[in-house]
């Protein structure tokens, strides 16, 4: 499609304006713990940072428009007969297995970390919350419980929910490989897809590790091609009732395997509806159906199993962390009458325990009957103080969400005293047991999990790095909203929506924006060969 020049530029342009303060803030935040917004320094340094990324963006967008509607990607299909896709999915899902199985005999049974052991503890104990999806909680403590009756090892239990969840995010990246076969990606695109699939050490370490977020980001992926089935072809989408199952499992999967996903999935159905015509009535059963789910598993299951609500504290990451940025540098400044709401629900020792990079030390101490009592006094102060400390507040959530956006981050939320970074959590923690089959291999992800100088090599970014995937996701959305292919924003309004929760979260995990790296290869395809999705 033939774009006006201005066009081009205007939006290139707002592209670049992005893209520089990415790394002028990025880099700020990252070295200094903080952004000097009154420095004119730094609207230089994002000044010129804009203008080479414009330039740079415009060219590689007239090159992707180019390739897009050229005949390049038609030559490099394969002649003669083709494997029958179904066949096809379980080869690639099989060669990722064979690529993943040795990141897992290097920590057998699996990585099992991060929330795995308080959601084992939930089952063991009786006691589930909703702090985390109770349909993990089940899964994890419950195949852990079950096994060690059977076997008397935790370990077993470990094995079989890892060994699961490769099955089950093999085929899901397998499914993608050939729906990009669908859309024309010849032999050596398809090809550079499964090599990025199983051998990103990203991708082999998430693949065997137990917290939620793998799942949860498989049931995203599959979300966004179905939603690509959807936008390219309705006629098709309302015709195929494997699809439309396809589609509500995909849905009730993302909404339930975290909980920032029920507000994907809603958002994201309102806009579908604007998108439906004359299929308008299908499309309302299509979301009652999900709906219907939903509220079966969120009401009388989760009723049955006597699920408690979790802590209100879990949305307050950001204002939590806001009011304890102001009283960790501005404390002078504050009234004590203040300071006597905020202990109200924050105690003093809570707030000495300030971190930039991570809620968790001050949230822990968050006095829950506290903030009931005094909830709009409370809402009062956080504004107030905004108004009065607007800088700080600015501040505290950039070096909060910098590690996902900042293309040069190592990700080190947590601030560990012996300077490990906090990329991955590569251990079994209790009750597993670790088994190293392979040594080598496990000196190698454990450097690669916590060791910052392996994390800053050259070009280890562009493996690692989730802000340089949002990157190239920002540049692609841009683009494909610059050529007109709105169609193709709406799946693309999945990991845009993923990442417009996790913002408001605790601290920057890659697990959160895993989506980012799932859909790395279908963001390429959409880019490179846009005019072969959609209408």
């Amino acid at each position: 499609m033939e774009v006006k020049t201005a066009r081009k530029a205007i939006f290139a342009g707002i592209t670049g304006i992005i893209a520089g303060f990415l790394y002028a803030a990025g880099r700020s935040l990252d070295q200094q713990d903080t952004l000097n917004l009154l420095d004119k320094g730094f609207y230089l340094r994002w000044l010129m940072l804009s203008v080479v990324a414009a330039a740079a963006i415009c060219g590689i967008w007239q090159l992707a428009a180019r390739l897009s509607a050229g005949r390049i990607w038609e030559r490099t299909r394969q002649k003669g007969a083709e494997l029958p896709l179904p066949f096809l999915q379980l080869l690639y899902a099989g060669i990722l297995l064979i690529c993943w199985l040795p990141a897992f005999l290097s920590i057998v049974p699996g990585v099992f970390s991060y929330d795995a052991y308080a959601e084992w503890e939930q089952v063991r104990t009786g006691m589930i919350t909703s702090h985390h999806p109770v349909i993990h909680v089940l899964l994890v403590g419950g195949l852990l419980e079950g096994f060690y009756r059977l076997t008397g090892s935790y370990n077993v239990g470990i094995g079989i929910y890892t060994l699961l969840q490769m099955l089950f995010v093999s085929n899901i990246l397998a499914l993608t490989i050939c729906y990009l076969k669908k859309r024309g990606v010849g032999l050596w695109g398809r090809l550079l897809t499964l090599l990025f699939y199983g051998l990103s050490p990203v991708l082999q370490m998430f693949a065997i590790c137990t917290t939620k977020d793998v799942i949860f980001s498989a049931f995203e992926l599959l979300l966004m091609l179905l939603t690509l089935l959807f936008v390219e072809d309705r006629d098709h989408f309302f015709a195929d009732r494997k699809i439309q199952g396809g589609c509500i499992a995909a849905a009730f999967g993302t909404m339930i395997f975290r909980n920032n996903g029920l507000y994907i999935v809603l958002l994201l159905l309102t806009l579908l509806f604007f998108l439906c015509r004359r299929y308008w009535k299908r499309y309302i059963l299509l979301v009652l159906g999900i709906l219907a789910l939903y509220g079966i598993y969120a009401g009388p299951a989760c009723s049955a199993l006597r699920v408690t609500p979790g802590g209100i504290e879990e949305m307050l990451s950001v204002p939590i962390q806001q009011l304890a940025r102001v009283y960790h540098y501005d404390y002078a400044s504050l009234a004590q009458e203040d300071l006597e709401l905020l202990y109200q629900a924050l105690p003093r020792e809570s707030l000495e325990a300030y971190k930039p990079t991570v809620a968790d030390p001050v949230k822990s101490g968050f006095n829950r009957e506290g903030f009931e009592a005094n909830k709009k006094e409370l809402l009062g102060l956080w504004i107030r103080w905004g108004l009065e400390h607007p800088l700080t507040y600015i501040n505290s959530f950039l070096i909060g969400t910098v590690d996902f956006w900042y293309p040069g981050a190592v990700m080190d939320g947590y601030k560990d005293p012996y300077g490990r970074s906090s990329y991955f959590d590569y251990r079994v923690a209790q009750p597993g047991e670790e088994i190293v089959l392979l040594p080598g291999l496990h000196d190698f992800y454990e450097k690669l999990s916590w060791d910052k100088e392996a994390q800053q090599k050259p070009l280890a970014f562009l493996v690692l790095s989730p802000g340089w995937y949002f990157l190239v996701f920002l540049v692609v959305f841009m683009y494909l909203w610059c050529y007109k292919k709105r169609g193709l924003l709406v799946p693309l309004l999945i990991p845009l929506l993923n990442m417009a929760t996790v913002l408001l979260g605790p601290m920057a995990l890659v697990r959160y924006v895993l989506i980012l790296f799932y859909a790395f290869p279908l963001l390429l395809a959409l880019f490179f060969k846009s005019d072969a999705f959609g209408r």
